[in-house]
């Protein structure tokens, strides 16, 4: 398994394997997904796969799949004008998002990976909703 630098210290790297990495970040609470070039969906962590079975799509067959074609809603929205620029200009975004599907508000980042973005959502409905003083950090 090829290993990924995480980290440089002087005269030492340190590196993770691909499953360490996916480990973590499925003890992530927010929603973490890796977009190609195309915007097509190449991985996702569990908080990703919880929302997209909350919306009704099995998340294995969305690997592969452009972000366009799996929400064709996203057409002519802001969060189309966000992720197109991340996309294509490489640029770290933010922004939040209501999904109507499932009735939801997210923090929404988005950090370039070449090619290609890191997309990270942060479900901050009762913060939003006011039934809470600050959005939840933690699971």
């Amino acid at each position: 398994m090829r290993a990924l630098p995480v980290q440089s210290l002087p005269h030492t790297q340190v590196f993770m394997k691909t499953s360490d990495l996916m480990a973590t970040l499925d003890d992530i609470a927010d929603a973490v997904v890796r977009l190609d070039g195309q915007g097509k969906c190449v991985t996702m962590n569990q908080a990703a796969v919880q929302i997209f079975r909350r919306l009704g799509r099995d998340p294995g067959r969305t690997i592969g799949k452009s972000v366009w074609e799996l929400f064709p809603d996203l057409k002519g929205t802001v969060a189309e004008q966000h992720l197109r620029r991340a996309l294509d200009d490489q640029r770290p975004i933010q922004h939040e998002l209501y999904s109507p599907a499932d009735q939801r508000w997210y923090d929404t980042q988005g950090f370039p990976s070449s090619p290609g973005v890191v997309l990270i959502f942060r479900d901050i409905t009762e913060w939003k909703t006011g039934h809470s003083s600050e959005p939840n950090h933690t699971r």
